[in-house]
């Protein structure tokens, strides 16, 4: 691993602050405050993965001797755990806030979580805290990390955060778990098999996604939704 790739550990965090100086400066109320700990609440979040990551290990299913266990491995023990930890805590910790007035609130506070979780999860990457550092593209890895969280962070953001507006509370929450961790399942298939093709088209596509979302929810407003 280059050397270089050890200054993505500090992208997350600046992103981080980034955020905050720049919404705490045009917002009132609890707002900062609630960004902060949505910082933090990724770090907690991250407490599934290691435990599926550990349990994975334990019965030998980080062995990506086949592709059943690739398909598992990186749908199952790292995309669905990832995601599954944000949500429970962007769900039923962050989103009842009264902070979370409009979709596009959701959003970012959902970035925030992301950051966090990156933050302590690319840590755990460069200290090889499960031994997985050969499974991916030791360069590209660490400095697409970030950039692909976001887009999880996004779809997770839209529908969960839409969920609060509409009657179908329980159908927005799901798809917006499932579909951010389907998207993470991809994400790091293409890493471990190393098909950079699919890759790019991934990032391609999911970019695309994730701009309609983010529009999407800027331009909606609570009280025409139900």
């Amino acid at each position: 691993m280059k050397p270089i790739t050890y200054i993505t550990l500090f992208f997350a965090p600046a992103m981080a602050a980034i955020l905050y100086f720049y919404l705490n400066n045009k917002n009132t109320g609890k707002f900062g405050s609630l960004l902060v700990k949505s910082y933090f609440a990724g770090f907690a979040g991250a407490l599934i993965l290691v435990v599926a990551l550990t349990i994975s290990g334990w019965i030998g299913l980080n062995d990506l001797t086949s592709l059943k266990r690739t398909l598992f491995y990186t749908f199952i023990t790292v995309g669905f755990s990832s995601e599954l930890g944000k949500y429970l805590l962007f769900r039923y910790y962050i989103i009842p806030h009264r902070e979370i007035d409009r979709p596009l609130n959701a959003i970012t506070y959902s970035v925030m979580i992301t950051l966090g979780f990156a933050t302590i999860t690319l840590l755990f990457y460069f200290l090889n805290f499960f031994k997985l550092q050969s499974v991916y593209p030791s360069t590209m890895y660490p400095f697409i990390y970030i950039p692909a969280n976001l887009i999880f962070a996004v779809i997770m953001g839209f529908f969960v955060g839409f969920s609060r507006f509409l009657s179908m509370t329980y159908l927005y929450s799901i798809i917006g778990l499932f579909g951010a961790a389907f998207f993470h399942g991809i994400f790091k298939f293409c890493l471990v098999t190393h098909d950079f093709k699919l890759l790019t088209l991934f990032a391609f596509g999911s970019c695309l996604i994730v701009l309609v979302l983010i529009v999407k929810a800027t331009l909606a407003r609570p009280e025409t939704l139900g």
